[in-house]
């Protein structure tokens, strides 16, 4: 044997026989070195021998060819040598190779991977399979995520987005009272109520606010906000009173005629129906008021209506913010029309009376009018004759069954409701004694 060949299994080949000139001869290379050529360790070329591992054929001498020289130049005559003719440097791997001298042909080869030294086995060497666990993992997460989606309940529900209205909401405005009394309405007018009695702040189908004015020593009998009460069907008939700080003029919070916030606290009505804080805070509407302590009482109202509301010895300033209200409304605080001219005191006691009338009072007492002698002086000498005798004439309908101190108080509202500063003028006819006690001697 000139050499044994390692193919499948190690079978060892016989000795190349002398041949004829492009006669058949078998070279091998004992111990196979590096990649072997051809699928079972042979491939068949014309005009050439039998190549194995890589190794080449001559053909006129048949002899034995171990690739020791270099690569096809060792091996016959009668042909060049094959390709991938030394182990150590032809390699040829999933490619296709040369296996014949004369007239060869190209074919396909596997990769083999040489195992032992000698008569050792050769093994295919496949490519290795890709780990997918990771696929197979992220394809089970999103099936699990779908399957919660796409799961039927048991009830179906249909939440429709929520109908976002496109119309202005209606534009809030502020009426104000302060001191004997001041006021601004919500159109900006400024009537004044100097004489005594139970008036409508703001008269509307649904909510009812209403004040007390009541004279004091310190403005000669000219009235100022003393009490105020708000109900009506938008609060579902709760009435909320508040009152002055001093005793003698009531002196008290009340929602239904029961005393509530003796002290700073809030109080909640009917389910945050409405909520009643009182406080040591508030921007104050008369600045002449920061020399005393801060008493307020804010009330959050249905509707959107917000109130604060002053209170001091003897009077209250207060704060009304509001829209204007569906059906519209009336009162001291006017009509809310855009209009300042028609918030008259005449022309608002045309329209809804001078009074409160009895079957629709909220207060849970009442107070009676009178006259001062400032008052009345002021009547007799500076109310104008035609003036004089229309307001009587007016206040005995929109009074009516009143006594002589509630028509007069209403016809001095008539004379002098658009003077701002009648207060100057009831001054002027003040006693000694009515100074002192006002504090202006």
């Amino acid at each position: 044997m000139q050499g044994a060949y390692n193919v499948q299994g190690g079978a060892v080949g016989p000795q190349g026989a002398a041949g004829m000139a492009g006669g058949a001869g078998i070279a091998g290379r004992g111990g196979m070195q590096g990649v072997v050529g051809g699928v079972g360790g042979f491939g068949a070329g014309v005009g050439g021998g039998m190549v194995a591992g890589g190794g080449s054929a001559g053909g006129s001498t048949g002899g034995s060819c171990g690739c020791l020289g270099p690569c096809g130049a060792s091996c016959g005559g009668g042909g060049g040598g094959g390709a991938g003719c030394c182990g150590e440097g032809g390699n040829i791997n999933g490619a296709m190779a040369y296996v014949g001298g004369g007239g060869g042909d190209w074919t396909t080869e596997t990769t083999y991977k040489y195992v032992g030294s000698g008569a050792g086995d050769l093994t295919i060497v496949g490519q290795k399979p890709r780990n997918l666990l990771w696929l197979w993992i992220l394809l089970g997460v999103l099936g699990i995520v779908l399957a919660f989606l796409l799961w039927p309940t048991s009830a179906t529900t249909t939440t429709m987005s929520p109908l976002i209205s496109t119309t202005p909401s209606p534009e809030s405005k502020v009426c104000l009272f302060w001191g004997d009394p001041h006021l601004v309405s919500f159109d900006g007018a400024r009537p004044s109520f100097y004489g005594a009695g139970e008036f409508w702040i703001v008269k509307n189908d649904d909510v009812h606010i209403q004040g007390r004015y009541m004279g004091t020593k310190f403005t000669f009998g000219l009235a100022a906000t003393q009490k105020v009460a708000i109900g009506g069907p938008f609060l579902k008939n709760h009435v909320i009173e508040i009152e002055p700080m001093e005793h003698r003029y009531g002196g008290r919070i009340m929602v239904d005629n029961q005393a509530v916030l003796a002290d700073f606290g809030t109080y909640v009505v009917e389910n945050n129906l409405a909520t009643i804080q009182y406080n040591g805070v508030g921007e104050l509407i008369d600045e002449a008021t920061s020399q005393w302590t801060t008493r307020a009482v804010h009330l959050n109202l249905p509707m959107g209506i917000h109130m604060t509301v002053f209170r001091w010895g003897n009077y209250l300033d207060l704060k009304i913010q509001m829209a204007r209200l569906p059906g519209g409304q009336d009162g001291s605080c006017g009509n809310f029309n855009g209009e300042a001219a028609d918030d008259t005191t005449a022309a608002i006691f045309s329209r809804i009376g001078a009074r409160v009338g009895s079957a629709e009072m909220m207060f849970s007492t009442t107070a009676g009018a009178s006259m001062t002698m400032e008052e009345t002086k002021m009547m007799q000498t500076q109310c104008p004759q035609q003036t004089h005798s229309g307001a009587y004439a007016a206040c005995r309908q929109e009074v009516p069954g009143g006594t002589d101190a509630e028509i007069t108080a209403c016809a001095f509202d008539v004379c002098f409701g658009m003077n701002e500063h009648a207060l100057r003028s009831a001054k002027t006819y003040a006693t000694q004694e009515d100074l002192k006690a006002a504090h202006l001697d």
